[in-house]
Order: structure tokens, then sequence, then C-alpha cells
């Protein structure tokens, strides 16, 4: 009986406190949170001419990847996307490509990039554009602008272009940062996991 409570609490042990370490040795990039609520009816086509950029904030430096969710119905786009990634004097730092083909209907789609070293509290514009794409192979980015969702945004997100417009809000988007060390990819897990303990704990008063 004693080794079945003695085996009981060494793997409860590792579950909560060693896997979270053996994780992050395959962690290579890391979210600046959970991606922000909105409203799967308030979306923008994106295809020719008609693109999208979004203005923010980067927290942390290492800037490495962005990601959003997109739609594209029954793969239509099979065209390429292009991402590209200006700093604050509209100067090109960083352009991704990738084909519809890839992009399935409402996925979140991740473009990663060489890390930025030095992007911590620097302010970035994107612009997504599929400039081959034709009114039958519109993609749709989710975007928020007005009601509660906005409110719940990031101040990071500062504001959104489209159709040659600016507005408030934007895409409802993840920043991902490659880590310096491991021990960084540890400690961040670890305070996400005590964080949600703590939420936990909160609720049931």
């Amino acid at each position: 009986m004693k080794k079945l409570i003695w085996f009981t609490t060494a793997t409860i042990l590792f579950l909560v406190f060693l896997f979270p370490a053996v994780l992050a040795m395959g962690i290579k990039l890391i979210p600046n949170g959970d991606q922000p609520g909105y409203n799967s009816d308030q979306r923008l086509g994106v295809y020719g001419i008609r693109d999208i950029s979004q203005k923010f904030i980067s927290e942390k430096a290492n800037l490495s990847a962005i990601g959003t969710s997109i739609r594209n119905p029954n793969l239509q786009n099979k065209k390429d996307i292009i991402f590209t990634l200006f700093d604050e004097k509209m100067n090109i730092v960083r352009t991704t490509i990738i084909n519809g083909r890839n992009v399935e209907d409402g996925n979140f789609i991740k473009f990663v990039f060489e890390p930025i070293f030095d992007s911590k509290n620097k302010t970035y514009t994107f612009e997504i554009v599929s400039p081959d794409a034709g009114p039958g192979d519109t993609i749709e980015v989710f975007y928020v602008e007005n009601g509660i969702s906005l409110q719940s945004m990031p101040n990071w997100i500062v504001e959104y272009t489209y159709d040659k417009k600016i507005h408030k809000g934007g895409l409802p988007i993840v920043l991902y940062f490659k880590p310096t060390s491991k021990f960084e990819i540890i400690k961040e897990i670890y305070t996400n996991l005590f964080s949600r303990f703590q939420s936990l704990d909160s609720q049931k008063i």
C-alpha cells in the first residue's frame, strides 16, 4: 500500500513539476498570451490590391512570429499569401510567403521569420496581401472593431488599416518570441502554471 502511495505521489509530482521542464526542451517559440476573442462574423476579404495591415507594439525582444486566424473556404485560394513586416518608419524588416494550399478554412496561421533581437517596446506594422488572387480566391481575416471583444483586446494591438481607412482595434493576433535560453522557457511555463492554479483557487472563493 505504501509503495502504491509513493508511486502515485511521485507520478503526480512528475506531471506537475518535472514534465513541464522536459516539455520545455522542445519549445522553440514562446507566445505572449492567448489569442484575443473575436466575433466569427466579423471578417475582411483579402485579394488582389485589397490588403490589410495591423499596427502593434512588441512587448519583448526576439520577435519571431505572428499568428492569426484566416478563412480560406474550400481552399479556394491557392495563390501566394505575402506577409510583410515594417518598422515604425515603414522600412521592410521581414517578409514571409505561404501558399493558400496550406491555409485551411478558419485555421490559426503562424507567419514565422528570423528573430528581431531588438524588438522590445518597438512599434511595427504588418501587411497581409494575396496579389495574384481574384475575387474568387478571396481569403478572409477576422478582426475586432467594436463591442465587448474590443474592450478585451490588449493595448499593444493599436490599429488596423483596410481599404485605405484606419480603424481602432484590429486582428486577434498572437506574438511569438524566441527564448534566449531553455531556462527562460521553463520559467515561463511554471509562471503560467502557477497563475492558472491561482486563478482556479480564486474561482472557488
